[in-house]
């Protein structure tokens, strides 16, 4: 009745932006099994009749444990029913991502058993709700195919559109390993047009095996992206991978061109160090390609979505550098005489000296400007500094 030891912490809360969601899951959960012990199954997909008796089933568990009291059975003050219904209709798919995450957590758990860190007390619950569609799936029918549960959950638009997608993996070690199974698994780049590029230039070495799981004892010495890519199609026969030993860096621009790049739905980044970071991030923002970046540190790990025209760059969450007068105080907070002047000494200075410069240095040698604004800064700078001579031009013209 109480998911938590006695004298113990209330349920954890995985995502604080969802507060409380931890009870009405477990509440969902409780009436799903009551379903199963009353009709021997799990309620179908997308089935509104079953969704509805575990609505029902909810509603009077809820009410049954709040007359036994806060201290004897938990829960909530008003149900939450597109949680349970989500539940209900739901229930029986099992998807790749969410299954590595429980995998991961069991992982976790099993080095807590050996005495490092502190185990989960009773019931973990993670929802990933924010996922589903809008409205209804109108193309949810299986196929009687391995991706029928994520059609059930997404549709079959949404995977032949995900079949389809061309990426660019950068990076074959742990991470990768785990993004190039994942892309098998799910049937990313498995259909008609699709493909994933991986890349690394790195051999595996024995202290790799520990971690990166696509490798074997045989494999140590081979180079990581070909193994990792005859891996994973091993797992999935449809996957169209195409493994490269080539690092991503300036100099390699005439592997992975303009034409590569814009061919490109999106870039993962599995990398180990932050000029390699800089650098992808720097074309993703010149090509408008979305990014996933991402690091691990031991047991830490940390993940970033960049959306073009929507989110920041990587670069741009890069600490600026330090400077006589601190950035923010100059541009946002300006409280001394000397932060006035130095505020209208940069305007200055950008607007009748940079601006102009960069102009006649355009007029000048136009391949020159684009190359040198190429090579500084971070993307989202470069773009702003051949937008502002474009803007200029086209005033003085």
């Amino acid at each position: 009745l109480r998911p938590q030891p006695e004298g113990g912490p209330e349920l954890p809360e995985p995502d604080l932006a969802k507060f409380g969601r931890s009870q009405q899951l477990h509440l969902a959960v409780q009436a799903l099994l009551e379903y199963r012990e009353r009709h021997g199954q799990l309620p179908p997909t997308r089935d509104a009749e079953a969704a509805a008796t575990c609505l029902k089933l909810a509603r009077e568990l809820n009410e049954a444990r709040r007359k036994e009291g806060a201290e004897k059975a938990l829960s909530v003050d008003e149900l939450e029913e597109d949680v349970v219904r989500t539940v209900a209709l739901l229930s029986r798919c099992a998807i790749s991502p969410m299954a590595a995450f429980l995998g991961g957590v069991v992982a976790q758990e099993v080095v807590k058993f050996t005495g490092k860190y502190t185990p989960l007390h009773q019931c973990l619950y993670i929802d990933m709700f924010e996922l589903l569609p809008p409205g209804d799936v109108a193309d949810w029918q299986p196929l009687g195919g391995r991706y029928d549960d994520q059609i059930a959950i997404f549709g079959r638009a949404f995977q032949r559109k995900m079949g389809a997608m061309r990426l660019f993996l950068v990076g074959a070690g742990a991470l990768g390993c785990e993004y190039l199974k994942s892309f098998a698994m799910m049937g990313a780049c498995c259909g008609e047009g699709g493909e994933v590029t991986i890349t690394d230039m790195d051999r595996i070495e024995i202290s790799n095996l520990n971690r990166q799981f696509l490798f074997r004892q045989p494999d140590v010495g081979q180079p990581k992206s070909l193994t990792a890519a005859r891996a994973a199609k091993g797992m999935n026969g449809s996957l169209k991978v195409r493994a490269l030993e080539v690092r991503v860096a300036p100099d390699t621009e005439d592997t992975f061109d303009d034409t590569f790049w814009e061919s490109l739905d999106g870039v993962v980044n599995a990398l180990d160090n932050v000029q390699a970071r800089m650098y992808v991030d720097s074309r993703c923002v010149w090509f408008a390609k979305p990014l996933l970046e991402s690091g691990t540190l031991g047991t830490k790990a940390n993940s970033q979505v960049v959306l073009p025209h929507k989110t920041q760059s990587y670069a741009d969450s890069q600490d600026p550098p330090e400077e006589s007068i601190p950035l923010c105080t100059l541009k946002h907070f300006p409280n001394a005489i000397e932060h006035t002047i130095e505020w209208s000494r940069d305007l200055f200075e950008q607007l009748f000296v940079e601006g102009p410069r960069e102009v006649n240095a355009f007029l000048a040698d136009p391949a020159a400007l684009v190359a040198k604004a190429k090579s500084e800064g971070s993307g989202t700078s470069q773009l702003a500094r051949l937008g502002a001579v474009k803007r200029a031009l086209e005033q003085r013209s």
